[in-house]
């Protein structure tokens, strides 16, 4: 049981890698492995077949709490019990789905649908779909490197956004059966690196959407929940992006405010250089804390208003200066009225 657990940790790890940026490594013997590991797995399926003690007890094992959690590989998530009979299936279905798979790695996949002899009409779709989501990202890439030069408010990058969002939803509403919605929200964050706006455009997207069916409850929640999450994206995204969404879900406004004003809190006035720097990330400057709060009061009437009305009170809380240099709060209202914004 121990040496089918590890095999089975060692098959989860290889569709991870076949999820990931380095299936653009995999050469012909590589996927040929790859393959052999899921074919290993389905006749271990088949040999377990009537042997309800076995499978029970290999149930019990890749069910317990906490397994295979905190894996350094991103995109890895444990097998269940139900998937050693879709090995090939599933490493097929990874490897279309991945722009960045070697193309001997997409060819040996696309052979396997092709091959497929069960369900036709499933694996034709399937097939078909993995290939428009392969082409549109492909596609998206190339766009992406053409816009990088605009900036954060360019209309060039607006489209490349929606279409990632279109994907992104497609992505939700497929993977539901296998993974939870908040694994494939964490995955498609990750899996563009995590630290960058090109990372969280996608799932921005897909919340600003127009249409109050295309806001999806469960990932607001998801996103909402989860303090590192709200904090990465707050510091990638664009403010105009940032605003839109505070906009958009009253919720999220009152985090967005609430993270500006930790970072508020940790700047320090240098009566030397006249400026506030902050105490722990120098990237998050002056300049850029300005800039958000532009971005809010420049918004629709009731954004406005709420951020107009939270800058006041901090001043007030803060002593309610109206000289330079003493309260944060007031330098940026006094910074805002010059921009002629407050």
């Amino acid at each position: 049981m121990e040496s089918v657990l590890e095999n089975l940790e060692r098959f989860a790890e290889v569709l991870a890698v076949a999820r990931s940026p380095w299936a653009s490594h995999w050469d012909e013997a590589a996927v040929t492995r790859a393959f052999q590991w899921a074919c290993y797995f389905q006749q271990l399926d088949l040999r377990l077949e009537g042997n309800t003690s076995a499978q029970a007890a290999l149930r019990r094992q890749l069910n317990l709490p906490g397994r295979c959690t905190d894996h350094p590989l991103p995109w890895y998530r444990g097998l269940r019990f139900e998937e050693l009979s879709r090995g090939q299936e599933m490493l097929s279905q990874a490897l279309l789905c991945n722009p960045a798979a070697s193309a001997a790695a997409f060819h040996r996949a696309a052979s396997w649908y092709r091959s497929a002899s069960s369900s036709r009409a499933a694996v034709t779709t399937s097939l078909r779909r993995a290939a428009r989501l392969t082409a549109a990202a492909r596609v998206l890439q190339a766009c992406r490197r053409s816009a990088a030069g605009p900036g954060e408010g360019s209309t060039e990058r607006q489209p490349v956004a929606e279409t990632q969002a279109e994907i992104l939803r497609q992505r939700l509403g497929e993977q539901r059966r296998e993974l939870p919605e908040q694994e494939v929200l964490r995955r498609t964050v990750s899996g563009g690196g995590g630290d960058g706006a090109d990372s969280w455009r996608p799932l921005a997207a897909l919340l600003s959407a127009a249409g109050a069916e295309e806001a999806p409850p469960r990932t607001w929640r998801w996103l909402l929940g989860n303090r590192d999450a709200l904090s990465a994206a707050c510091r990638a995204l664009p403010c105009s992006v940032l605003a839109r969404l505070a906009a958009r879900e009253p919720a999220f406004s009152r985090e967005y405010l609430d993270f500006l004003r930790q970072w508020a809190r940790r700047m320090r006035y240098d009566a030397s250089s006249g400026r506030w720097t902050h105490e722990e990330s120098p990237e998050l400057d002056w300049e850029r804390l300005l800039q958000h709060f532009s971005s809010l009061l420049q918004g629709p009437p009731q954004t406005k208003e709420w951020t107009r009305e939270t800058l006041n009170s901090l001043k007030t809380k803060d002593g309610d200066f109206e000289v330079w240099g003493i309260s944060i709060w007031t330098d940026l209202l006094l910074a805002l009225r010059q921009q002629k914004i407050a």
